[in-house]
């Protein structure tokens, strides 16, 4: 999955070059999941990381390479996390459940980076980009479609297999996706949540997304 990013990344040169990149990833997922891309600033991130501009620019050369990685990162532990359980064996339906579970226990357990990747990428295809960033969203997109693609091929099994009715997969999993990424709009996460609330909490979000999809005619 990564082999397509190394425009947009620089060589990693040691481990403790690759943990500073993910210092400074984790506190631009903070910065953009608080202000939006628009208003958040270079000194933003600086100001949560507690580090000058030079540490930053020592990895990213703009904000918006800054950003795109941010959602690269976010794209890779969907992925990571769903093709696991897309793999599963058994039938389609109970793979879907594992699979949307595992997307919202990434989302709850790295909320601000996930929080990032569902706004808009489009935006900067028509934005002063260059061309390596454009190359760099056109990946990342790309990424996002294979990622639905498991989903609703999936879907698609489970509706031959009979264990939901037949509908229009197309318009389907964007409505699925839709229950399961609203989460980043209104979950917040808190310090003394046990693993067993985020537990419930997921599973009573894939329970109504699942029941979506039965329901369905």
């Amino acid at each position: 999955m990564r082999g397509g990013v190394a425009s947009l990344r620089r060589p990693v040169a040691t481990s403790t070059d690759s943990a500073s990149r993910t210092e400074i990833l984790d506190a631009a997922a903070e910065a953009f999941m608080q202000k939006g891309f628009a208003a958040t600033s270079i000194d933003d991130v600086c100001d949560l990381l507690g580090a000058t501009k030079g540490r930053v620019y020592h990895h990213y050369r703009s904000k918006t390479d800054l950003f795109f990685d941010v959602h690269l990162r976010g794209m890779e532990m969907d992925l990571a996390a769903v093709q696991e359980a897309a793999q599963q064996e058994g039938a389609a339906i109970d793979r879907l459940r594992a699979m949307a579970s595992a997307h919202i226990t990434v989302i709850i357990q790295n909320f601000a980076y996930q929080r990032v990747a569902v706004q808009g990428l489009e935006m900067h295809l028509a934005g002063q980009t260059t061309e390596q960033q454009r190359a760099t969203l056109k990946h990342i997109l790309n990424l996002r479609d294979k990622y639905e693609k498991l989903f609703s091929d999936t879907i698609e099994e489970a509706i031959r297999e009979g264990a939901i009715p037949h509908q229009n997969v197309r318009i389907v999993v964007k409505a699925f996706f839709g229950a399961l990424n609203w989460t980043t709009l209104w979950y917040r996460p808190r310090r003394n949540q046990s693993a067993a609330d985020r537990k419930a909490l997921a599973d009573t979000i894939v329970d109504f997304a699942m029941s979506g999809l039965r329901m369905a005619k």
